[in-house]
């Protein structure tokens, strides 16, 4: 009876199929229990409020983004979003434009939840600039020359 290559024979040969058996058992174990793991979960959503909608982000998203715009005749506006890449930002608009805008990174599961609003910067700012004119108005008042 002829020995085929693909039949072993002797001693040896059970206990490599048993060792290859648990390999390769442990490979798909691991498998298994890695692949969910490095999915991140966001919310994902637009409103103009602080919405919440978790879903399971591409294997390619990386962080968790969130966007606030506020507009004094537009309102707010917040974006949820699943990302690839994300660049935090804070910006103060001009004078045509008075209104803030915010992007927050996070890299944890659901960690896009809570809101943190542009708008109490903003009116922290206005309140110290009104001050500071009243201020110096009164200030010059008291100074000036009697008119």
């Amino acid at each position: 009876m002829p020995i085929r290559p693909w039949q072993c024979r002797g001693p040896h040969c059970s206990q490599t199929t048993s060792e290859m058996r648990t390999a390769l058992l442990l490979l798909a174990a691991l498998a298994v229990a890695t692949g969910p793991a490095l999915t991140l979960r966001c919310h994902v959503c637009t409103s103009s409020s602080n919405c919440k909608h978790s879903v399971v982000c591409p294997a390619s998203s990386r962080f968790c983004k969130t966007m606030n715009t506020v507009e004094p005749l537009r309102g707010n506006l917040v974006k949820k979003d699943c990302a690839e890449s994300c660049t935090p930002s804070y910006t103060l608009q001009g004078q045509v434009s008075s209104g803030t805008s915010s992007t927050e990174c996070c890299q944890e599961d659901l960690c896009n939840e809570k809101l943190h609003n542009a708008a109490p910067t903003r009116t922290a700012l206005a309140h110290s600039a009104l001050s500071l004119g009243l201020a110096l108005s009164l200030l010059a008042i008291i100074l000036a020359p009697s008119l």
